[in-house]
Order: structure tokens, then C-alpha cells, then sequence
């Protein structure tokens, strides 16, 4: 090549054919052409007017990266390149990037990177860049380059810059023009999903639609539609050209570092060029496939991260793919949003529906088998016909089927299971438990026995305790998603239906402990005023009588010894008396509230007791069971604890008053054995309030009651504390 130096003399000559390869250039702009056309025009009358042995275009991304998208050359003309690479250092692409202005690079020794080893394969020996600047960002660049090594002259750069001038014009243009088509084009796509919502079509249909028009849309076969679970694993909902083995209902764990977990992580659009290089279940799978690169954009639906919309390429995707995804999947959320709101309202409503019908056999009081075969029953219609079977836990590792509607094991069927099982795994976190391939649980044997591959569990709690489980299976694969809060609704139900069995049967022993125990209360009091008092005062109307007759007959002194003796029978016929009504109703605790009462109880008692009462008065009836609860649990410390010290402490705190009688004896109290428990437990629970018995055998019994005050006594009542 003859030395730019050389050429000096024909500058005017060179001036004129530059002018008119920008009219040339302005020329194509004006008509419309397309970009491709205008790139090869460009780089092609760069060339030949700076003259040069090669000119190029480059596209400068914000990845720090490039694409070499044509390149000219002096012998073997223009050459459509797409070729991708990293900025590197040294290079024009790195110093117009970093400064936004024209550069030179005077040579290439030292640079690195493989655009520079490109570059240095093209022979380039020094160059002169200026930036392609559009909506005033740095597009891309033009570049010439020497392989002789011999210096661009001044003005070069401007030259550049007249020519960058007109390309950004051109691509300014064009992108006005192509994100009119491709707004027209999402509007289009957009509309046609719309309308398939609007028609009522089913969520699968909606689905269907977005992933085929997002394939038309990109331009890329391969696309999917992931429903994000709870915990960021995915569910393949619709796919669009699939691989072989990518299927519907296909699941991926949340970890990996691929364009769809980093959605997951930042709610953005994100991309992965090389899959191979990447973690996670998906990028394993599309690379294994064939595929090269992906893009992923999030799908929100009612400002919640719903979804994500993926596109995957055998080559090299499109720079601004993700846009393009963005933009749909940012449209279709709200189509599918839509639709999923209709089919998501019908499912509530027909949820609602069969739990007021299993609520209305529970509030009647239906047998519990009735309860239970209707609960499987309307959760089976409800979960498309999914098998369901209701279990009870046995005390050891062990179930018993109760109830099924199309389960695997027919009711009275007795089951062990191991740890870790889908069984104790309910049973020990009292939550809603998946298994998503039975091939990996502890009992995967017995899972193919039963046909099983799947499966979704809902415990039934009764009384703060797991008392069984409510189990949905599948032969084909996990459960749909939120399968778990829908079964634990049924789940509840059966709870609720087995605590109204229990209190049904609680009330009718209560009561008829009530009536026993009121029947046997007359009778004590009768025998009591019997043998007692009611003795003494017959002696008192005998001797009365008596000392009557002495006296008629002038015996004064025999007289007034039989008066005497008739007082003394009075007298203790009186103290009897008040011991019996003591027992009904200290006189202490009327007048003086609890801690009275309890003053007068220990006054007798042949044990030291350590008492904290701090109760002011309360209803009588509350004061009354107060008093019963420790004067009934200090009876059991005497009869049957062998205890050496009894404790008590009664405080009034958060509305009710809060008891705690506890001594050092050997433990093992029991209510029903004779006790008098049984009886606290009744009076206890009459009156709203909780009774607790802590009795480990040779560690002494506690016993706690709270009983709720209610409203405070009337004036006149006595309402100062207890002292």
C-alpha cells in the first residue's frame, strides 16, 4: 500500500469524494434502507475515502463487550462479521467507551484481549476511532486501521466524525421505526392474549398464548413460561418449541446462579451467554440440549413477582432481547393476571362452597365417620379428583386409616413409618409437609406398592397436638402448587369436628359428675346433721325438759345441773353447726375474700404451708371456686401426699386470678383415682377458666388454675383487698 504521507497532493480530489459518499450515505438514510444495507454502505465508503487498507463497525454493549458487525478490506471488499468479544485493554473500543471521544491507537503490541488478538490477525498495526453516539449514548464506534504502521494524518478523526454523523442518524431512525413495529407487533401479540382472557379462557390456554407469542416476538423458538414457588423453585406452566424431555409440570430448586435465578433473586431482567458455564438445574438442562445462551424477564402480576418469561438461543441471543421479553412479559402479566384472577376466584368460590358444606355437618353434630368421608370426599372433587386419605396418629410410630375417598389403603388399614417419613414429618413440625418423587423418601417402597409418586399432607390438630393427617396423592407427578393451604382448610375442619366429639362427650361426664357429686353433697350434709348436730340439740330438748320437771318439784339444784347440761348440748351443737357450714362456705371468705378464707383454712391444718395471696375481691362465685381450688388441693397434700411443706401463691394478673399450690411429696397424682380432681376440673372449667396438674412421680404435685374475674362486685360487696 502506497503511505498515507503520500497522498497528501490529492486532498482536494479526496474532499470531493468524500462529499459525495455522504451524500451517498445521506441518500440511503433518507429512503429508508434498511440497517444492514446502511452498515455495509458506511464501512464500505469509509474505506474508500479516506483512504485506508481496512475500515470497521463495531457495537459497544454495556457489558463492556463488542460486536464487530462489518468489516472492509481494501482486497477482499465489505464482509458481514457478528462476531462477539470483551473490551479488553488497549483497544480503541475500551478508550472511546471510557472518554466518549475519537481515539487513536498507535499500536497494538501491547494490548490484550482477544479483540485485540483479532485486530492483530487483521494486520492492523495502529488506528483511528471516532464514537457513534445515539440519543447521547455511545453506540458503537467507526474505525480505520493501518498494516503498514504508517500515521493516520490530522483530521482524520473529523473525517470519522462526519460519517458517525450520518450512521447515528441512521440508526436513529431505525430505531424510531423499529420500536414503532415492535410496539405495533406487542400490541398485536398482547391483544390477541387478551382476548383469549376475556373469552374466559382457562389459565393453560392464556399461558399457551404468551409463551408462542413471545417466540414470534423475540425471534426465538425455544421460550417458556416458570411459575415461581414460595421459596423461588419454579414450575414449567407452558413451553413453546421444547427440547426433548422438557415437559409441563417439569420443577427446578430455587439454587443456581442462571438468567431465572437471578430474576428470582433481583426481580429484573437478566441474561446468560455461555449456559454451560453456569450453575442450576435449568442451565444444566438447556446446555445439555444443545442450547447456548438464555435471557430471562420477569412477570408480575398484581405487583408481585409471579413469574419469569425465559427465551433460550442455540447461538448468541440478540443484544437487546431482554428488552423485548421485558416489554411482553411486563403486557401478558397483566393478561394473565386476568385470567388467573377469574380461575383463581371460581376456585375460592367452589373451595368456600364445600367447606360450608363439610362446616354445616360438623355444627350439627354429625357422627365423626360421616364428617370424615365427606372431608374426603369434597377435598378430592375440589383438588381434580386427586385421591385423599384421613389418618390417625396411633400413640407410638404408627397411623390407622379412617376414612378415604380413591386412597391407596382402605380404612382400618394400620401403618408404621420410619423417620423422616411423609408421616413423621407432620407429625413432628404440626405443618403442611410435599413430597414431590416418593423415589427419594425412606418409604419408596412402599410408595410403589401403593402406586404412588407424590404426595401433599395437612395435620389435623386437636387441642394443640397433631392428632392426625389429611393426605392428598398423585401416581403422575408433584401436586399443583398451593395445594398444601387448601387441603390444611379441610384439615382444620376434621379437627374441629373431632374437638366437638370430644367436648360432647366431656360435657355429658361432667354433668353427670355434677349431678353425683351434688346427689352425695346433700347426703354428706344430711349425715352430718344427723349424727352431730342434730343429736346434740335432742339431748338439749330432753335435758330441758328434765331440768323442767326437777324444778316443779322443788329440786332447784338437780334443777340447775340439768340446765347446765342442756347449755353444754347447745353449745356443741352450735360449734357443729359451724364446722359443716365452714365446709359449705367459710364465714372467713365472705367477710374477708380469698386471703381470709385461706387464713381460716390453714388454721387447722397439720402442715406448714407457705401462702402468698395478693387477690382483691372478685365475684363470689370467682372467690368461691378460688377457695375450693386450694382448699381441694390441700386436702390431697394432707390425705395422700406425704409431703412435708406445701406452697401457695394466688395473684390477680391480666384479668384473672392465677393459682399455684404445690408440695414436696411423692407425686403422682391422678384425676378420677379418688382425688377430688375430677371435681376441680368441672368446677374449674364451669366457670371458664384452665386447671393444669404437673405430678412426676417422687417430684410432688403442682397444681395451677387460672379463672377469669369477669366484671368487679357491685358496691356494698366488699371490693378493698383481702387482708
Amino acid at each position: 500500500m502506497e503511505p498515507i504521507t503520500s497522498r497528501d497532493s490529492d486532498g482536494p480530489r479526496r474532499s470531493a469524494a468524500e462529499q459525495a459518499a455522504l451524500r451517498r450515505l445521506a441518500t440511503l438514510v433518507a429512503q429508508g434502507a434498511e440497517r444492514a444495507e446502511i452498515f455495509e454502505a458506511l464501512v464500505t465508503e469509509l474505506g474508500l475515502s479516506m483512504p485506508a487498507t481496512d475500515a470497521a463497525l463495531v457495537r459497544l454493549h454495556g457489558d463492556e463487550t463488542v460486536t464487530i458487525i462489518g468489516r472492509w478490506n481494501e482486497h477482499t471488499g465489505y464482509q458481514n462479521i457478528e462476531v462477539g468479544h470483551p473490551f479488553g485493554t488497549g483497544t480503541l473500543a475500551r478508550s472511546i467507551w471510557d472518554s466518549g471521544r475519537p481515539s487513536r491507537t498507535a499500536t497494538y503490541t501491547n494490548a490484550s484481549g482477544s479483540l485485540a488478538e483479532m485486530i492483530r490477525g487483521w494486520g492492523w498495526r495502529s488506528s483511528v476511532g471516532a464514537p457513534v453516539v445515539v440519543n447521547a449514548e455511545v453506540w458503537g464506534l467507526t474505525a480505520v486501521g493501518s498494516t503498514d504502521g504508517t500515521a493516520y494524518p490530522p483530521g482524520t478523526e473529523e473525517k470519522l466524525a462526519a460519517f458517525t454523523e450520518l450512521l447515528a442518524s441512521a440508526i436513529a431512525i431505525a430505531q424510531s421505526r423499529e420500536e414503532i413495529e415492535q410496539l405495533a407487533a406487542e400490541q398485536t401479540a398482547l391483544r390477541r392474549v387478551a382476548e383469549l382472557a376475556a373469552h374466559d379462557a382457562s389459565p393453560g390456554e392464556v399461558f399457551e398464548a404468551v409463551v408462542t407469542e413471545a417466540a414470534g416476538l423475540v425471534g426465538v423458538a425455544f421460550t417458556t413460561l416458570l411459575r415461581f414457588a414460595p421459596d423461588g423453585a419454579t414450575e414449567v406452566v407452558a413451553i413453546h418449541d421444547p427440547p426433548e424431555g422438557v415437559t409441563v409440570g417439569m420443577r427446578a430448586p430455587a439454587a443456581g446462579d442462571g438468567a431465572t435465578q437471578r430474576v428470582w433473586r433481583t426481580g429484573r431482567p437478566a441474561r446468560t451467554n455461555r449456559l454451560p458455564d453456569v450453575s442450576g438445574a435449568w442451565p444444566k438442562l438447556a446446555a445439555g440440549r444443545g442450547y447456548l445462551s438464555s435471557a430471562a424477564a420477569p412477570i408480575l402480576a398484581e405487583d408481585r413477582l409471579w413469574g419469569v418469561l425465559v427465551a433460550a438461543g442455540r447461538h448468541a441471543l440478540p443484544p437487546l432481547i431482554e428488552e423485548k421479553l421485558s416489554s411482553f412479559a411486563g403486557l401478558a402479566g397483566t393478561a394473565i393476571a386476568s385470567s388467573q384472577a377469574r380461575a383463581d376466584v371460581q376456585a375460592l368460590a367452589d373451595e368456600q362452597a364445600a367447606l360450608l358444606r363439610v362446616a354445616q355437618q360438623v355444627a350439627g353434630g354429625e357422627p365423626s365417620d360421616a364428617v370424615f368421608a365427606a372431608v374426603a370426599d369434597e377435598a378430592r372433587q375440589l383438588l381434580g379428583g386427586r385421591p385423599m386419605t384421613l389418618v390417625r396418629f396411633e400413640e407410638d410410630e404408627a397411623l390407622i386409616v379412617i376414612s378415604r375417598s380413591g386412597g391407596p389403603a382402605p380404612p382400618g388399614t394400620h401403618l408404621d413409618y420410619e423417620p423422616g417419613t411423609l408421616p413423621d414429618r407432620v407429625r413432628r413440625s404440626a405443618g403442611a409437609v410435599r413430597v414431590d418423587d416418593y423415589r427419594t423418601e425412606p418409604d419408596a417402597e412402599l410408595a410403589v406398592q401403593f402406586g404412588l409418586s407424590a404426595a401433599v399432607a395437612a395435620p389435623i390438630a386437636v387441642e394443640s397436638r397433631v392428632w392426625g393427617m389429611l393426605t392428598a396423592t398423585s401416581a403422575d407427578g408433584p401436586l399443583e402448587l398451593g395445594t398444601e393451604e387448601r387441603l390444611q382448610r379441610f384439615a382444620n375442619l376434621v379437627g374441629t369436628a373431632v374437638s366437638n366429639a370430644a367436648s360432647r362427650a366431656q360435657l355429658v361426664a361432667s354433668r353427670a359428675r355434677v349431678l353425683s357429686t351434688a346427689d352425695e353433697t346433700r347426703r354428706r350434709l344430711q349425715r352430718d346433721v344427723h349424727d352431730g348436730a342434730q343429736q346434740r340439740l335432742v339431748h338439749t330438748v330432753i335435758t330441758l325438759k328434765l331440768a323442767r320437771l326437777a324444778l316443779a318439784q322443788g329440786d332447784l339444784p338437780t334443777g340447775v345441773d340439768r340446765v347446765e347440761e342442756a347449755l353444754k348440748h347447745a353449745q356443741r351443737a352450735t360449734t357443729e353447726l359451724r364446722e359443716i357450714v365452714s365446709g359449705i362456705l367459710p364465714a372467713a371468705l365472705t367477710r374477708s375474700g380469698l386471703r381470709g378464707g385461706v387464713e381460716s383454712l390453714l388454721a387447722d391444718l397439720p402442715l406448714p404451708v407457705d401462702a402468698l395471696v395478693d387477690v382483691p375481691r372478685v365475684a363470689v362465685e370467682v372467690e368461691t371456686t378460688a377457695y375450693f381450688v386450694i382448699a381441694e388441693a390441700l386436702t390431697n397434700v394432707v390425705k395422700h401426699a406425704q409431703a412435708g411443706r406445701a406452697w401457695i401463691r394466688a395473684e390477680l394478673s391480666a384479668g384473672a386470678i392465677r393459682i399455684e399450690v404445690r408440695d414436696d411429696g411423692e407425686g403422682g397424682a391422678e384425676a378420677g383415682r379418688g382425688s377430688g380432681l375430677t371435681g376441680l376440673f368441672d368446677r374449674v372449667e364451669a366457670g371458664g377458666g384452665r386447671l393444669r396438674v404437673s405430678s412426676p412421680p417422687g417430684k410432688g404435685t403442682t397444681i395451677e388454675a387460672t379463672l377469669p374475674v369477669g366484671d368487679p362486685p357491685a358496691a356494698g360487696t366488699g371490693s378493698s383487698a383481702a387482708g
